[in-house]
């Protein structure tokens, strides 16, 4: 099944929820069609920024946002469910400490999980270039 439009139109409504106070990286978006749970999972993250060139080349920064809570809620037609998973569950949870929003998006059925870190299998989605002085998104 292709990503419907609709998950893009999603992203970027809460996007605009997401506050930095540096400039906000590349947000990642992965979506799953759980055909069992007949929804769509969406996982949004901030990329990580890594450090290219100087004493501290190679180094991998996880980015800090806030979300703003209230606001995520009117985009969801109907909720199910809302909660804040604050530690990983084990070895094995790829997801960690996220927010999570069951319910539907317009007539959509859809599980929204914002996390707060990026997943180890996704390059770092920004470069910080130390002896240029740029910031470059990567993706």
């Amino acid at each position: 099944m292709s990503r419907p439009y609709w998950i893009d139109e999603l992203a970027e409504e809460v996007a605009t929820r997401l506050f930095s106070s540096d400039p906000m990286p590349p947000l990642g978006c992965h979506a799953f069609h759980d055909d069992a749970m007949e929804q769509w999972e969406v996982t949004l993250f901030a990329s990580r920024t890594e450090v290219v060139g100087g004493p501290k080349d190679g180094t991998l920064t996880d980015s800090t946002f806030a979300v703003d809570l209230r606001e995520l809620l009117p985009l969801f037609s109907e909720v199910d469910s809302f909660y804040w998973q604050s530690n990983s569950l084990g070895e094995e949870d790829e997801l960690g400490p996220h927010v999570s929003i069951e319910g539907a998006f317009g007539e959509n059925r859809v599980w929204l999980r914002i996390l707060a870190l990026a997943p180890d299998q996704f390059e770092p989605g920004r470069y910080v270039r130390v002896h240029d002085l740029k910031i470059e998104d990567r993706w």
